[in-house]
């Protein structure tokens, strides 16, 4: 038999059922679980980055354009970090192209690298 998961907010006896939380809980703490998974989407970025730009320091803006384009890579972020399920990123921040073409633009190299 199955066993049954409790809710992570403390002084909650409900079963848990998403992100560890009941569905109570999981609403109420939203907002903060998100933005853990921002700032994990993008400490992951900056690891894929900075790890070709150490394997490859002559070519590396060739490289990550030609990940990006890849419809692997698109099909690993949103499998990843669900990106097609989050109504609110279409209307409140730019496209997924934009912001990587952002980044890509605003990418410099540091000199001791």
């Amino acid at each position: 038999m199955g066993r049954i998961k409790i809710c992570k907010e403390e002084g909650c006896d409900n079963a848990a059922t998403t992100a560890g939380f009941c569905r109570l809980h999981y609403l109420k703490n939203w907002k903060k679980i998100k933005c853990a998974e921002k700032r994990r989407a993008a400490k992951n970025l900056n690891a894929y980055i900075e790890n070709v730009c150490k394997k490859h320091p002559d070519r590396y803006m060739d490289i990550i354009k030609k990940d990006i384009r890849s419809p692997h890579f698109e099909k690993y972020v949103e499998e990843t970090f669900g990106y097609e399920d989050e109504a609110e990123d279409i209307f409140d921040e730019p496209s997924y192209e934009e912001e990587i073409e952002k980044l890509i633009r605003e990418l410099k190299l540091e000199k001791d690298f």
